[in-house]
Parts: C-alpha cells; sequence; structure tokens
C-alpha cells in the first residue's frame, strides 16, 4: 500500500485553508497549523473575482456551490458607482456585465463565511487542524522536513507549506528578507446592515481617502476606507476611535456614505496599516514553499490579496497530488505562479497610489483618469482572464526550473539579464519623447538589463505600412529586436491619443513579426505618455494598455505622464514623484522581463 504524501499547513487562513483542502481531497495527508485559538472570528469581507472563483470551482465543486449561497453573486446587470465624495457620479461600472465575459461571476463575501465554507470543505476533505499552535521553524532533508512548533514539538512530513500571512515565520527562516514595507495609507473597515446605499456596490473618492462599498447578502455591506497617514497612526486610535477620526475626516460626504461608516456593527471594525513586499522568485527551499501572504502579500487596491492565494492554493494542491518528486512538485508550482503574482502585486502597488489621490493634483489625476476610462481599476481587467491549467493525472516530474533558484535563501538574485525594446513615437529627432526614451533605457542598463531604443524617426513609427520590413533595412532590425525582446517600453506623445491610429500602426508591426507565434505573447509593456496636458496624458495611457492587450502582451501596472526629461538629484536625494513613477516603471519591466528571461524559449513569447 503506497503511503500518503504528507503535508503541514503553516496557517488557517484563506489561502492555507483552500489548500488544505485541495490538496486533502486529493489524497494527500494534511494538517492545518494554525497560531489562533479560533478560525475566521473576525474580519470584514472582501470580492472574488473570477479568477478566484474559478479556482474555488476547481478546488471543489461543492465549495464552488457553498460560496455562491453564503456571498452576493453579482447579477449581469449590476453596476457600481464611482462617486466624488459630495455625492457627485464620476462613472458607473458594469461590473456584472464585464465580469460575465470571463465565464465566472463576481462574488463579495464576508471573510467570516469564506472562512466558514472553506474550513468546512478542508475537515470534510480529510485534513486536521490544530489551533492555538504556530510553526516557528523548519530542518530540511533530503527525504522529509521537521516543522518546529511554538509548544516546542516538532511534526516529520514530505512538504511544508508556509501560509502564515505577511509576517510569516516560514518566510523569515528562508529568505530572511525583513519586515513589509509600509505604502504610505491605512485600512479601517468594517460592515453595515440596512444602508440607504441598498445592494449596490459604491467607490467613493475623498482626497486622502477612498471607500470601497461591496454587498455581502442580504441587506448587508462591507466597507474598506483607505486613509492616507504616517504607519502606526490610526491602528493606535483602536477600532472606536479610529471610526470616530474616519467620521470626522468625512465631515460634508454624501450623507449616506457618513451613515454607512457610523451604523457599522462596532465589534467589527478593524484597522491595518497596509504594506506589502516587492516580488521575489525564490519560494521554495527543497520541501518548504511559501503561498498567500507570505509569499506575495499585496495592498488592497485591486482586490486581489485572497484571489491569488486561491489560485495558489489550486495549483500547489495540483502539482503535490502529481507524480513529481516533492521538491520539483514544489518548483514546478512557484515557477508557475511568481511572475503572475509578481506582476499584480506591482499593478496593486501603482492602483493603490493612484487610488489616494493625497493632496488637490493627485485627486484631479486619479479622478479625470476614472472619467476617461469610466472605472477606477482599469489594471484589474489584466488580471482577471486567468484560468486553471489543463493538466494530465499523472505527470512526469519536471526538472527544477532555474527560475526558483534564482535568489539564494538570504543572497541576490541571480536573475538572467532581460533584453527591453524601448520605442519612442515621436517623428521629430531628438524630441522629448526620444530624450525619455533614451533616459529610460540607462535606468534599464543600471539594472542589469540590456536595451535598444528606436526613435519615431528610424523606423517610421507612427506612419507604419504593413510590409515595410522587407524593404526597410532599420525596421527589419527592430522586428528582430522585438522577437528577442523580454520586454517593451512605449514612449508617446500626448497628441497621439487616437486608439485607430496608434493601434492600428502596433498591429501592423507585430503581424510583420511572423513566426510560429505572432504578436508580443507574454511580454511585460510599460507605457509613457510624454506631454503638459494632463488629459491628454490620460488618454494616451489609455490608448498605450489598449495597445498592450491587442498585442497579446502583459501591460505593466504603471502608467507615467511626464513633461520633461528627469534631471539628475543630488546622491541620497529622493527623486520627484515622476521621476519616481517612472523609475518605478522601468524597474517593473526590468523585473518582470527577468522573470521571462528565465525561462526564454527559442520561438517568440511565453505564456504569462
Amino acid at each position: 500500500m503506497t503511503r500518503k504524501r504528507s503535508v503541514v499547513v503553516a496557517g488557517g487562513g484563506i489561502g492555507g485553508l483552500a489548500a488544505a483542502a485541495g490538496m486533502a481531497a486529493r489524497g494527500l495527508d494534511v494538517t492545518v497549523v494554525e497560531r489562533a485559538e479560533r478560525i475566521g472570528a473576525k474580519g470584514s469581507g472582501l470580492v472574488l473575482y473570477p479568477n478566484g472563483v474559478r479556482a474555488i470551482d476547481a478546488l471543489s465543486e461543492r465549495l464552488g456551490a457553498r460560496v455562491r449561497d453564503v456571498g452576493h453573486v453579482t447579477r449581469r446587470d449590476e453596476v457600481r458607482i464611482v462617486m466624488q465624495a459630495d455625492g457627485t457620479v464620476l462613472a458607473e461600472e458594469q461590473v456584472g456585465t464585464s465580469t460575465a465575459a470571463f465565464g465566472a461571476p463576481q462574488i463579495p463575501v464576508l471573510r467570516t463565511a469564506l472562512h466558514r465554507a472553506l474550513l468546512d470543505e478542508a475537515l470534510s476533505a480529510g485534513a486536521a487542524v490544530r489551533l492555538a499552535t504556530a510553526v516557528t521553524d523548519y530542518r530540511t532533508g533530503p527525504d522529509q522536513v521537521t516543522a518546529v512548533l511554538s509548544d516546542g514539538r516538532t511534526v516529520d512530513c514530505d512538504a511544508l507549506i508556509g501560509a502564515d500571512g505577511i509576517h510569516s515565520a516560514v518566510r523569515a527562516r528562508m529568505l530572511g528578507d525583513g519586515a513589509p514595507h509600509y505604502r504610505g495609507y491605512t485600512s479601517v473597515r468594517g460592515r453595515t446592515g440596512g444602508s440607504a446605499l441598498g445592494a449596490r456596490g459604491h467607490v467613493v473618492n475623498g482626497r486622502g481617502i477612498q471607500l470601497f462599498v461591496a454587498p455581502v447578502g442580504g441587506d448587508t455591506l462591507y466597507w474598506t476606507a483607505k486613509i492616507t497617514a504616517a504607519p502606526g497612526v490610526w491602528p493606535a486610535l483602536g477600532p472606536d476611535g479610529a471610526r470616530a477620526a474616519l467620521l470626522d475626516a468625512m465631515d460634508g460626504w454624501h450623507p449616506p456614505v457618513v451613515d454607512l461608516v457610523r451604523e457599522a456593527v462596532a465589534e467589527d471594525v478593524l484597522v491595518t496599516d497596509i504594506h506589502d513586499r516587492d516580488p521575489v522568485d525564490g519560494w521554495v527551499d527543497g520541501r518548504v514553499a511559501l503561498l498567500g501572504d507570505a509569499a506575495h502579500p499585496m495592498v488592497p487596491a485591486l482586490g486581489q490579496g485572497a484571489n491569488m492565494a486561491l489560485e495558489d492554493a489550486l495549483v500547489l494542491a495540483e502539482a503535490l497530488a502529481s507524480a513529481a518528486e516533492v521538491p520539483d512538485a514544489l518548483a514546478d508550482y512557484a515557477r508557475e505562479r511568481a511572475p503572475r503574482t509578481g506582476a499584480v502585486v506591482l499593478a496593486s502597488r501603482r492602483q493603490g497610489s493612484l487610488d489616494q489621490g493625497a493632496d488637490r493634483a493627485a485627486e484631479e489625476r486619479r479622478n479625470a483618469h476614472v472619467r476617461s476610462a469610466g472605472r477606477k481599476d482599469v489594471a484589474l481587467t489584466d488580471v482577471l482572464g486567468w484560468r486553471p491549467r489543463a493538466r494530465g493525472p499523472e505527470r512526469a516530474a519536471a526538472p527544477t526550473s532555474s527560475m526558483t533558484t534564482l535568489r539564494t535563501k538570504k543572497g541576490p538574485s541571480a536573475m538572467p539579464a532581460p533584453h527591453i525594446v524601448l520605442i519612442s513615437g515621436s517623428l521629430r529627432p531628438g524630441s522629448t519623447c526620444d530624450r525619455v526614451a533614451d533616459w529610460c533605457a540607462e535606468r534599464c542598463a543600471e539594472q542589469g538589463a540590456s536595451a535598444r531604443v528606436f526613435t519615431g524617426a528610424e523606423i517610421d513609427f507612427p506612419a507604419y505600412r504593413p510590409g515595410l520590413g522587407t524593404s526597410h533595412a532599420a525596421v527589419a532590425g527592430f522586428l528582430e529586436e522585438l522577437r528577442a525582446a523580454d520586454g517593451v517600453v512605449l514612449v508617446s506623445p500626448t497628441y497621439h491619443a487616437t486608439v485607430s491610429g496608434l493601434l492600428k500602426n502596433a498591429l501592423d508591426y507585430v503581424n510583420d513579426i511572423g513566426g510560429p507565434v505572432p504578436y508580443l505573447e507574454g511580454r511585460p509593456i510599460g507605457t509613457v505618455a510624454v506631454g503638459a496636458a494632463a488629459q491628454g496624458a490620460v488618454s494616451t495611457l489609455t490608448t498605450l494598455r489598449t495597445i498592450g492587450h491587442a498585442l497579446r502582451g502583459w501591460p505593466t501596472p504603471v502608467g507615467v505622464a511626464v513633461d520633461r526629461v528627469p534631471e539628475a538629484g543630488a546622491t541620497g536625494e529622493e527623486p520627484a514623484p515622476d521621476t519616481a513613477r517612472l523609475l518605478q516603471m522601468v524597474s517593473q519591466v526590468v523585473w518582470l522581463g527577468g522573470t521571462r528571461a528565465a525561462e526564454r524559449k527559442t520561438v517568440l513569447g511565453a505564456v504569462a
């Protein structure tokens, strides 16, 4: 009789319980070790987006039905209102029709209800749960790993999964990379019954505050206020003090929104400073792997923290249920998940910075962005299309991916150098666009990437004509560079703000690449709008993102608008805000391109 593969899961949160349920249902011997005395005792709500719902359905049809029963399944005709603090409507997001295209609904749900459903599913599948105990350390061996518990006991197992949250002890032991990074805002959240807002989602934009509201079944709404603040200030107030301070800050807001906070269930109000971590690719130490917030904590701006953990849980369960040896199965899991979750961490960080509207100029930029795009979080559309990968019941053992060994346990990344192609859309030689592209290329080189800049005058962009690559030497060279690129940066003047022109020319270019896989499959695409007009910049960035989607790339989360080439500051001096955003975009393209370079194919493209 074959012995069951044994797994200890450190942490009984959403990701840990989902992984336990999936692994136990697939025949593994699973024990969840949770530091709290009770699972799912507090919390307001969250939104399960189509990607997370598909992960739940694939984990268990019964679990999918249970979640639909306890949450609010978004109707096809449902909209979410985005408004200013005074009640002025900025946009009506078609959340029902937009998610219907992804083959699964959007389901806001109370955290307590989701936790209960996951716990019941894990226990029904045969998993054991040990409460009031934490995994504090581990010891690895060739044939097993030993989990060290807070009560002094140890447990030997075939695999240990660190799903113990943003302050993960398993991560600290594996990576030793210090504390997470505070992102400049805090969160006060709760739930309220019988609100005059009705059973409909809302996003309310104030200066330095954004309030997100979603129905979770019956007449209950959950809400989250993100507040620009110094670290530690709001948590020190406690739940009652934080709610009182929030009401003071909402003076003059739309009355039903103020009442929503005032009438919240007092015992469910929570206050948490918002942190994340820079993406890493070293999630595995032999028989130990990280999952959810322990692997890739992200800010809540795109609502993807729980959804990414559910995706992780499914991929991990199927990897460990395969015929592969445990270290190879965990390496396969990390290889599949690290690039995607890294991109979502960065997208969430960018959206969070945009959402806060911390001063008048930032508030105006945010509201102009919403009016132009017709929704709050355009970046979210980049991530909702995820689907479980088709897998055979018995996969052969996969070789350990080079990507999972890029970061040593406590050392720097040894990620292969990516090749980045930068394109200036201006036809005027020496234009500001050209110089911004050169500046970005220099920053790429400083981060270890190779870079090549193509100017509009050099390759006749944006006036490209199909077939020009066969007769124009510079264009032929450009297409060769695109074939070899691991990332692309598009720099456009704001007067090129129409989709019809830029999109047609970009598609003509890429169609001429040819080869077994056309388009820019899987490449990160950074976007820069150059010009002084704020509205033109928003329109140009929206156009550039549309181009990224049409070319089947992976548009990076940062869309940066600048009106000049960044100036060099003194050593140690904080860069100007526009310069900082441009640096962030370059860093994201280089990092995401590096993950692609780690598994570069001989044909064009890689699965995002």
